[in-house]
């Protein structure tokens, strides 16, 4: 994360400066730190393929090899331990990166812009040919996607039920979630179904094209928060450590396969679609957009309220967004049918082992109390964070309330899971810097850490019996340190940590100490080209640089 040297002349007042006589930018510290950042991401992300790549091990979920068609791996046959301590590894040193990186750029480091996002999409193709790792929901959603396939409702039929009707794609899902039908929106089950008709009776098919609808929506955030912030060199570098080259994201989202990134790329375009001026075709875009995300996921439902917010004085716009975002949500529940709208109900009342809520009433069953308790302090916090949050880009009106609400849900919704994060993150790659990027970087790791072990296993000796008897069947594990630790973490200090971030999330919204970072003198400047230096006091057209700031006498 080297900076980029600058050329030409700068203007102060009617005097021409040469670029060498800016206040200078702590180069060596920012270097160093960038390096640093550098170097901690790309062996984060490197360990994370590794583990990926070696095959069924405690974190990556057993699937039949079927060369040369993806998802691609070798039978490395990874010991728990290993397995488990090199996620752990990747995930420390993945946020350990994304910190020194904040700093680095804080610093004055400015990256090229076109490497960070280069090597985003290339770590998201690479993720997108290997397995599923640190969970086996996408084998669920291949269920899911068998049974729409074969005539049924995912929403009535169960992946238990397609295992035991003795279909090729029921033998080798999970076991996890057996009992369970889909939770997910109409969106969501369309595009499992698109991916069992390409992958046929193949699971590890149907999961890779699963993963190509995610890497899709993945890079489309990537570019897009490349294109909007193109003119601010700091914040696009912010926005490509924060969302593209995030190991947390990149493990949760792209190696996980899960649904959420497909949810977060479709909310994210539609906010960015609205605008200060916003035209009524711009709003029905932006209702369209969201609306699919909903229609992936529920609660993506609530970047609507940032779009509600921002188009508050335009009644054509909302009516426009309304529109839109109707018409998906009600064509894709007629027809899923109204089984997929009682189990978003029954979704919405569970509760996390790793919900702060435990921290009240432990590990027993459910107190009634919790959900009522639960929307009330969501509503609160919602309103809190709206009122003070910092201000965000006039360009990008939507943002900033819709980031207001998702970060409450997340901090206080008592079903919540790594991927989740997926929400804020990209809200935030496109928010100005604040200690909010410390506050989600940091309550997102012990989360990540809890789920490594998520997929289940089968050791070396079992494959015969797993081919007979399907490739999602679990077996006994070998327990290791790495496993107890995560066991740990998630009982004993993820609620508590949880519980810590809405605590600061309140201080920071009534102390306003959000710590909101200027750019180093010279970039407020900003490298313009030699020319007649304007008349003292005037204003030009271009005179206000990309951070708000006048800059006197720029042509």
């Amino acid at each position: 994360m080297a900076e980029e040297p600058g050329s030409g002349t700068a203007t102060t007042g009617a005097v021409t400066l040469p670029l060498a006589s800016r206040p200078a930018v702590p180069n060596p510290p920012g270097r160093a730190v960038g390096w640093s950042a550098t170097a901690a991401i790309a062996a984060s992300i490197l360990l994370m393929f590794a583990v990926s790549a070696a095959g069924p091990s405690a974190v990556v979920p057993a699937l039949p090899q079927t060369w040369p068609a993806p998802p691609w791996w070798l039978p490395l046959h990874l010991s728990s331990r290993s397995a488990e301590a090199a996620t752990v590894a990747a995930i420390i040193l993945g946020a350990l990166g994304v910190g020194c990186g904040l700093v680095a750029v804080r610093r004055g480091a400015r990256p090229p812009a076109r490497l960070l996002l280069a090597a985003g999409l290339t770590a998201i193709a690479v993720f997108t040919v290997l397995p599923p790792a640190g969970s086996s929901d996408s084998l669920s959603y291949a269920a899911y996607g068998r049974i729409a396939v074969i005539g049924r409702s995912p929403y009535l039929m169960t992946p238990a039920q397609l295992r035991a009707s003795g279909d090729a794609i029921g033998r080798q899902t999970t076991r996890n979630w057996q009992d369970s039908p889909s939770l997910y929106g109409p969106l969501a089950t369309g595009t499992e179904w698109v991916a069992a008709k390409l992958g046929g009776t193949s699971i590890d098919l149907i999961i890779f094209w699963l993963k190509v609808w995610l890497a899709l929506a993945f890079g489309a955030v990537a570019v897009a928060l490349d294109r909007l912030l193109r003119a601010e060199p700091a914040a696009r570098a912010r926005a490509h450590l924060l969302w593209t080259l995030n190991p947390l994201m990149l493990w949760a989202v792209m190696a996980g396969a899960h649904v959420d990134g497909l949810a977060a790329g479709l909310g994210f375009l539609g906010l960015i679609v609205a605008r200060q001026q916003l035209k009524t075709l711009r709003a029905l875009a932006a209702g369209l957009l969201i609306g699919l995300a909903a229609a992936v996921k529920l609660p993506f439902a609530l970047f609507g309220i940032g779009f509600a917010w921002a188009a508050r004085r335009s009644v054509p716009a909302l009516v426009a967004a309304a529109a839109g975002a109707g018409l998906v949500l009600v064509v894709g529940y007629l027809i899923t049918g109204p089984a997929a709208l009682s189990d978003l109900r029954a979704d919405g009342s569970r509760v996390a082992l790793d919900s702060l809520w435990r921290v009240f009433y432990g590990f027993g069953s459910r107190p009634g109390w919790v959900i009522p308790a639960a929307a009330l302090a969501w509503v609160l916090l919602a309103a809190l964070l709206a009122w003070r949050l910092p201000p965000g880009s006039a360009g990008r009106p939507a943002i900033r309330p819709a980031l207001a609400v998702s970060v409450a849900w997340l901090l206080i919704w008592p079903m919540q899971r790594a991927w989740y994060d997926a929400m804020a993150f990209c809200l935030l790659a496109a928010f100005p810097a604040s200690r909010l990027d410390w506050l989600l970087l940091a309550r997102s790791v012990p989360a990540t850490l809890d789920m490594i072990t998520a997929a289940t296993w089968r050791p070396a000796a079992h494959r015969a019996h797993a081919a007979l008897h399907g490739a999602g069947r679990a077996h006994p594990r070998a327990s290791s340190w790495p496993h107890a630790v995560a066991v740990q973490i998630g009982r004993l200090l993820i609620p508590e940590a949880r519980l810590a971030a809405v605590i600061a999330a309140v201080a920071l919204c009534l102390t306003g100490a959000w710590g909101l970072w200027q750019p180093p003198p010279a970039e407020r400047i900003g490298p313009v080209r030699p020319s007649r230096a304007a008349p003292p006091g005037r204003c030009p057209e271009r005179g206000i640089d990309h951070n708000g700031l006048k800059q006197d006498g720029v042509p």
